[in-house]
């Protein structure tokens, strides 16, 4: 006694013509996040910084007001002048953040 035979060929090609369709829309998901980095650009984010200088605070909501830019943009830009010591963020949320422009020492 034997068993059962093994599937027919057409459902085995099926099956691997499925995977291989998986593997290219895996390749193509990861092209996409490859291109969806966007670094903001420096000359945008010195702009930003000689503006704010005579203003007491920043949020992110004033930088898309003020230079029509996408939300998560403003919020790279704050996190960007943060880590060049630029401003300091006093309050961050959610959605809301908050940053203080640091006073020069020199008079």
């Amino acid at each position: 006694m034997g068993t059962k035979g093994g599937k027919p060929l057409s459902s085995i090609e099926k099956k691997q013509t499925r995977v291989e369709k998986k593997e290219e829309k895996k390749l193509i998901r990861e092209e996409k996040k490859e291109t969806r980095l966007n670094i903001v650009d420096p000359s945008l984010v010195r702009k930003v910084a000689e503006d704010i200088k005579g203003i007491p605070f920043v949020t992110t909501f004033t930088l898309v007001q003020k230079y029509g830019i996408k939300y998560s943009t403003a919020r790279k830009i704050l996190r960007a002048l943060s880590s060049q010591n630029i401003v300091n963020i006093s309050l961050k949320g959610r959605r809301v953040t908050v940053a203080v422009p640091v006073k020069s020492t020199t008079k």
